[in-house]
C-alpha cells in the first residue's frame, strides 16, 4: 500500500489550535453573483472561490463562457456541483481568489507545507497524461518574489477519488505567498454524468504540524562507522542544525543566490578525523521520517584530503522513511546512489519531479526491496551515460514513470544504459509508464537489460517504447554438461537445477539409479538465458544417483548425491 505524505499529520493538524499562517475553508459559505463569464446569468460559488472550464485543459487557458457553473449545498453545510451542468469534455476547476488566499499572509521560510483539498466523486480520471500533465489534482502556485518565477507545486488525486494530499517546501529567502490553489477535475472520456456531483468538503493549507529538521551538511564521525559494511551511517535527525527533534527533515539551498539550474547549492558530506582515503557516507531516512529537498539542492561528498579532485561517497538512504517530491531534480553523481530499503516511500507529486543519475552513480534496490517509482505516470527517472540500475536478490523496480536515457553530455561518444537482471530480481513497466531515449545522441541510445535470471516486464510498454529494450543473454559454453548445475549438491529435498540456454527449447530430465536403471522423468520448457527449476520429484533414499539432462539433440548425466 502506498502511503501519502503527511497524512498523519494533516489528521493531526486538525485537532490542534490553528497556526498563524494557515489557510482554512470548510465551504459553508456561498455568493450568489452575476456569472462572470455570461452577465445575463446568475451563479452561485463558494465564497471566495470561483468554478469554470476552459476550452484548451489548462487553468489559466481561455474560459468556456458556455458554462456557468453553480454549487448547491446539501445537508450538514458541505457543497456540491451537479456535473450535468459541465461540458465533460473539459476540466473543471474550482480556483480560489487572490483576496481569499491573502489571509495566509507571508509563508514561513524554510518550512513544510501541507495541502489537503477535501473532495469526492467518482467519475474523475486519474494520472499524468493530461494536459499541464495532470488530470486530476491541485495546483499550488507560490510567489517567490523573482518576475517569472512562480513555482507550481502539484497533488495528484488518488485512484480512490478523495482527498488530495500534496506537500512542498518554502525556501531561504522572504516574500514567498500562496497566490494560486486550484483544483482540476478532468473526467473519463466515457463518463456519464447524469445524476453525478463533485462535492467539495473543505481545504487546508498550512505548516507541518512539527517542527522542521534543517539540514545543510552531513558530517560522520566515528561514531558512525558500520563495521560490517565499512560505511558511514547517518540518520538524518543527526544532521538537522535546527529543530530535529520530530519526524519532518528538510534538505536546504545554503547559496545567497536564487535557486536555479545554473545556481545549484549543495549539502556536503564530511568525514571526522578526515580522510585520504575516499569514504563512503550514508545519509539515513527510517520509518516514520519524511525528508523534502528544496528545489535545485543536492547530496555532495566533500574533497578527499590531499585531492582537488576525488570526493567521498554520499548516498542517500530510504530505508523506510517517505520522500516527499514536488519541485525537485535531485542529481546523484560521482559514484553516489539513491538506495532504496525495505518499506521506503517515493511519493511523487509532479510529472517532471526527477532522480537524475550520471557517470558513475546508481539507483539501487535493495535486497528484499520493492520500489514503485512514480506516480500513476508522473515522476521521471533519468539515467545518464555510465550510470545505472543496481537490482539486489529478490529486489523489484516498478517503473510508473518516465525512464529517459541519454549521454547527459554532447561530448561524450553515443552510448548504451546497461543493467544486470540477477535471478530473483525484477524489472517492471507499469501501464503508465514511458521508455524514451529522445534527448540521446542520434536517438541511439538503448536500455541493454542483462538477463541473468531475473524477470523484465515490458509487456504493457508502447511496441516503439519496447524497441529501446535490448535483452542481452549469457552465451551457453560448448560443452553441453556445463551448461548445467544443481545447487546443493549433496541435497536433501528439492535441489535447484539451473541451465544456460541458447534458444527456446523442450529439457527432459531423468533420474538413473547406479546402475542405470530408470527410476523417474520430468519434462520442462527452457527459455533463452538462465533457467532454475525447482526439482520436487526426486529419489527419496540417500544414495549416489545419475541426473541425465537432454534437449533432443545433446544429452549429459550429472553425478548427484542425496543424503539423509
Amino acid at each position: 500500500m502506498r502511503k501519502t505524505c503527511f497524512l498523519c499529520c494533516c489528521l493531526l493538524a486538525a485537532a490542534f489550535p490553528a497556526f498563524s499562517q494557515e489557510y482554512v475553508t470548510n465551504f459553508h459559505f456561498t455568493t450568489q453573483q452575476t456569472c462572470p463569464f455570461d452577465p445575463t446569468k446568475t451563479v452561485t460559488f463558494p465564497s471566495g472561490w470561483i468554478i469554470y472550464q476552459t476550452i484548451d485543459g489548462t487553468w489559466d487557458g481561455t474560459v468556456d463562457t458556455d458554462r456557468c457553473i453553480s454549487v448547491e449545498a446539501i445537508p450538514g453545510g458541505d457543497l456540491r456541483i451537479d456535473l450535468e451542468q459541465i461540458n465533460p469534455a473539459e476540466p473543471l476547476f474550482v480556483r480560489a481568489l487572490p483576496l481569499e488566499l491573502e489571509s495566509l499572509g507571508e509563508l514561513p521560510v524554510n518550512q513544510l507545507m501541507v495541502v489537503d483539498f477535501f473532495m469526492s466523486t467518482n467519475q474523475a480520471a486519474t494520472g499524468a497524461e493530461c494536459v499541464e500533465d495532470m488530470c486530476s489534482g491541485v495546483f499550488t502556485g507560490v510567489d517567490v518574489g523573482v518576475p517569472g518565477a512562480m513555482r507550481i507545486h502539484t497533488g495528484l488525486l488518488p485512484d480512490n477519488f478523495s482527498e488530495v494530499h500534496s506537500c512542498f517546501p518554502t525556501e531561504y529567502f522572504p516574500g514567498q505567498y500562496l497566490r494560486e490553489l486550484i483544483l482540476k477535475v478532468t473526467f473519463l472520456p466515457d463518463a456519464d454524468l447524469s445524476g453525478a456531483y463533485l462535492y467539495l468538503y473543505g481545504v487546508l493549507v498550512s505548516p507541518s504540524w512539527q517542527p522542521t529538521g534543517l539540514i545543510s551538511a552531513v558530517e560522520a564521525n566515528e561514531s558512525h562507522y558500520n563495521d560490517n559494511t565499512n560505511e558511514y551511517d547517518v540518520n538524518v535527525y543527526e544532521t538537522a542544525e535546527i529543530g530535529g527533534w520530530g519526524e519532518q527533515f528538510l534538505m536546504r539551498y545554503t547559496e545567497s543566490t536564487f535557486p536555479s539550474v545554473s545556481t545549484p547549492s549543495y549539502v556536503n558530506g564530511t568525514v571526522t578525523p578526515v580522510s585520504n582515503q575516499q569514504q563512503t557516507i550514508n545519509l539515513v531516512t527510517e520509518e516514520w521520517q519524511t525528508l523534502e529537498i528544496q528545489p535545485f539542492t543536492h547530496l555532495r561528498g566533500a574533497l578527499v584530503e590531499g585531492s582537488d579532485s576525488i570526493r567521498h561517497i554520499v548516498n542517500l538512504v530510504n530505508d523506510g522513511g517517505n520522500l516527499c517530491l514536488n519541485f525537485i531534480d535531485l542529481i546523484f553523481s560521482g559514484g553516489n546512489e539513491y538506495r532504496h530499503g525495505k518499506g521506503g516511500i517515493l511519493d511523487i507529486h509532479n510529472s517532471f519531479s526527477c532522480f537524475q543519475f550520471r557517470k558513475g552513480s546508481a539507483l539501487r534496490v535493495m535486497e528484499g526491496a520493492t520500489l514503485h517509482y512514480g506516480t500513476e505516470g508522473a515522476g521521471m527517472l533519468a539515467l545518464c551515460a555510465n550510470s545505472t540500475i543496481v537490482l539486489e536478490r529478490d529486489a523489484t523496480l516498478l517503473v510508473d514513470a518516465i525512464l529517459n536515457i541519454a549521454e547527459c553530455d554532447d561530448a561524450l561518444a553515443p552510448t548504451h544504459i546497461d543493467i544486470d537482471l540477477p535471478k530473483t530480481a525484477g524489472l517492471v513497466f507499469t501501464e503508465n509508464a514511458r521508455l524514451t531515449n529522445r534527448f540521446s545522441q542520434g536517438q541511439q541510445m538503448e536500455l541493454r537489460v542483462h538477463m541473468l535470471g531475473g524477470t523484465l516486464d515490458d509487456s504493457r510498454l508502447s511496441a516503439e517504447d519496447q524497441a529501446i529494450i535490448r535483452r542481452i543473454y549469457p552465451e551457453p559454453g560448448p560443452v553441453f554438461a556445463d551448461n548445467f548445475s544443481l545447487s546443493p549438491n549433496p541435497f536433501q529435498g528439492a535441489p535447484t537445477l539451473t541451465y544456460l540456454s541458447a534458444s527456446e527449447e523442450q529439457i527432459s530430465l531423468q533420474w538413473l539409479s547406479v546402475d542405470g536403471k530408470l527410476l523417474a522423468e520430468e519434462h520442462f520448457s527452457a527459455q533463452h538465458g538462465i533457467n532454475e527449476w525447482q526439482l520436487d520429484h526426486t529419489p527419496q533414499v540417500a544414495g549416489w544417483y545419475g541426473l541425465r539432462v537432454g534437449n533432443g539433440r545433446q544429452s549429459a548425466v550429472l553425478n548427484v548425491v542425496r543424503t539423509e
